[in-house]
């Protein structure tokens, strides 16, 4: 099974990092304005992208309802823009991304001590298993 953000080992992929901007972006009222973050323009700069990416990956994300778009006048823009927002869906899954991303906890310390083998005791398993 593919991972749904990409390899581990490559990076993050570019939908795990547009719900992760999407998310850190302040929740917008009926009557506010948005941020240019809001936009593509201001994805595009801020997650040092290009366009069409952006756009493949944001028409991904719209048919699988993580985010939903609609027209809203943006600070420092003169006319309305397309502004994106992160669905319930879609802040669950930034929520998972996070997750993946912060270290493990470390494991918890019971105060036990388990005593180290003795190499007298592999060996004497050793001759066990093998049938000596």
């Amino acid at each position: 099974m593919t991972e749904p953000f990409g390899n581990p080992s490559e990076g993050m992929g570019l939908a795990a990092r547009v719900l992760l901007h999407l998310a850190q972006l302040p929740p917008l009222g009926p009557n506010d304005l948005a941020s240019l973050g809001c936009t593509q323009q201001g994805m595009v700069t801020e997650l040092a992208v290009r366009q069409g990416s952006l756009t493949k990956v944001l028409r991904r994300l719209l048919a699988g309802d993580a985010v939903a778009v609609e027209r809203r006048y943006v600070s420092g823009a003169n006319q309305r823009l397309k502004v994106y927002r992160l669905t319930a869906l879609g802040e669950s899954l930034a929520r998972d991304v996070r997750r993946r991303l912060s270290p493990p906890a470390p494991p918890e310390v019971t105060g036990e001590w388990i005593a180290p083998r003795s190499p007298s005791d592999r060996l004497g398993r050793d001759a066990d298993r093998l049938g000596a």
